[in-house]
């Protein structure tokens, strides 16, 4: 055989298994059910533009009832010999309004680990797991081992003595590209009260969370930047309060942010600008230089905006307002059980008694008086 008929039949055999393939590929296409014209196929950069402009309809998002769960915990033994009033208690609150449907989409997978992670702080797939591994871990304010029991109804909570530690989590605001969920976490010691809010937000047609870094650029001189329009906004606000309740000046960009309707709250902790948690709000148009691309345009494609009153509050705080000035005999025997003191009356009925708990961290007004009914931007 010659060299050129050798090409010759090479270049025919070729020609065979490329024929044999493509009638392969056709016949599993066929049988798949998602058969096609090959040579309409758009290219990738077709795909691509198509990713980048898809704009469907927005389903109403779908949340489960509130479901309210609470665990009661004291300590075997008084701290302080034949006083029943020195046991250690420790209550626990979860409230939970759990998204079940995201326009449309059950499967939310990346959104339940994030809100368990932020909420209840452990490695749970599922809410319900989450929740009881939570609420089995008492928060005592002293470390007592495992000398501690259950109780079915919840014991008085005295200062130094009482913790009590709620988990709130519930829809904050959605829109046609955003749902924002919030966590709440208040705790009162058994002498302060600590506030700490958290927010998730999720884009609804990408179905995936978003970060910070998601929706601000991470630039030293674009922070530098956002920082003095933060405190430019402070400085309006203390145009309006009085000596007394002045803000002082943000030394950085908080790293809490919660995206509302008309923009981009920065949320300050107790003691960073003032004695209390402050919220500051910045414009979506001021803070487009800010942004990154990919949030500009959700904010450009965004609306429907809706935020939801209902949300939901810690419960109060059972606090006894004073000690039994006298112990029977009858009740020293019962202190190393369950004995549950009654709550003294004040002597003075215009005495609030401080309960320990409350919902949202408040903010100061022109009048330089403390609100507590968070205006929900």
């Amino acid at each position: 055989m010659t060299k050129k008929n050798l090409i010759i039949v090479i270049i025919l055999l070729t020609i065979i298994d490329l024929l044999a393939a493509g009638w392969y590929v056709s016949r599993r296409i066929e049988a798949s059910g998602k058969s096609q014209d090959l040579f309409n196929q758009r290219d990738s950069t077709q795909v691509i533009a198509m990713a980048d402009t898809i704009i469907t309809t927005s389903q109403a998002d779908l949340f489960d009832k509130m479901q309210f769960n609470t665990y009661y915990y004291i300590s075997n033994s008084p701290s302080v010999k034949g006083d029943p009033t020195s046991y250690y208690t420790s209550i626990k609150h979860v409230k939970v309004k759990w998204p079940l449907k995201v326009n449309g989409e059950s499967q939310l997978t990346e959104l339940n680990k994030e809100l368990i992670k932020k909420a209840f702080d452990n490695a749970q797939t599922q809410m319900k797991d989450a929740r009881y591994v939570y609420l089995k871990t008492p928060s005592f304010n002293k470390p007592i081992g495992d000398d501690y029991r259950t109780l079915v109804k919840a014991p008085a909570t005295y200062p130094v003595y009482g913790n009590v530690s709620q988990v709130l989590v519930y829809p904050y605001m959605t829109s046609q590209r955003l749902l924002v969920m919030e966590i709440d976490k208040t705790e009162y010691n058994g002498s302060t009260n600590i506030e700490n809010n958290s927010y998730i937000h999720y884009d609804r047609m990408q179905q995936r969370v978003l970060s910070r870094l998601d929706i601000l650029v991470a630039d030293v001189s674009k922070e530098n930047k956002l920082l003095k329009l933060i405190n430019n906004k402070i400085d309006d606000l203390n145009k309006g309060r009085g000596n007394e309740t002045q803000l002082q000046h943000a030394l950085n960009v908080p790293a809490e942010i919660r995206c509302g309707k008309k923009g981009v709250v920065f949320q300050y902790k107790h003691g960073t600008i003032a004695s209390s948690p402050v919220e500051i709000l910045i414009d979506y148009d001021k803070l487009e230089p800010f942004f990154t691309n990919e949030f500009k345009q959700l904010v450009k494609e965004n609306g429907k905006y809706k935020v939801f009153n209902d949300d939901i509050k810690p419960e109060p705080i059972h606090s006894a307002v004073a000690k039994p000035k006298t112990i029977s005999p009858e009740i020293s025997k019962q202190d190393k059980k369950s004995y549950q003191p009654k709550k003294v009356k004040p002597r003075h009925k215009s005495r609030k008694r401080y309960s320990g708990a409350r919902h949202k961290s408040g903010y100061h007004g022109y009048s330089g008086k403390r609100r507590w009914n968070r205006y929900r931007h």
